[in-house]
């Protein structure tokens, strides 16, 4: 039916799965910048490591990043973009938190960031495709557009957050369990 017209914005709220989907993406978003912004400190504070090498690691992320959004874009055409998303935030979570509980040595930080880059790389590739399998590739530009819109506070509020759970307790450890 490529003639119907898309679902207006507001409309979308009243779409099955569209709520669920938004507050997923919302809390996941905010959770995805938690590595990026307190890794380099937590290298450092916990490890002595130069904040360069945090540095470093914060780039692998990136890479990684790059290199799960190619793979996953194989992996999808053969399994539903859900049940990857959901396999991606999974690890994702389960990485940052193991950041807490594990020792901190210098090669599981680094297993953690080519861990962390492939899974949070992934979600952001997933996103598109899974809009058009839930609502039709009519309703994505509107879709998209919201999800984007509706996922800022939690990019803007969670890593606010764990700073300041990180300044109440003198600990990375609640802060890479909130990220997770």
């Amino acid at each position: 039916d490529g003639q119907a017209e898309p679902v207006p914005m507001l409309e979308l709220w009243r779409l099955k799965n569209f709520m669920p989907l938004v507050a997923c993406a919302s809390l996941f978003a905010g959770c995805m910048w938690v590595p990026y912004i307190y890794l380099p400190a937590y290298q450092y504070d916990a490890l002595g490591t130069p904040l360069r090498e945090g540095a470093r690691n914060v780039a692998s992320i990136g890479i990684s990043s790059t290199v799960g959004r190619v793979v996953i874009g194989r992996v999808a055409m053969q399994v539903s973009s859900l049940r990857c998303l959901q396999v991606c935030c999974l690890l994702a979570g389960a990485a940052t938190i193991l950041l807490a509980l594990l020792p901190q040595l210098p090669w599981l930080i680094w297993v953690f960031t080519v861990t962390f880059g492939l899974s949070a790389g992934s979600t952001i590739a997933l996103l598109a495709p899974l809009l058009v399998e839930l609502f039709g590739l009519r309703n994505l530009p509107n879709a998209f557009g919201f999800l984007c819109a509706v996922q800022a506070p939690g990019v803007l509020a969670l890593p606010a957050v764990c700073g300041a759970v990180h300044d109440l307790f003198d600990s990375y450890v609640p802060v890479w369990m909130l990220g997770g």
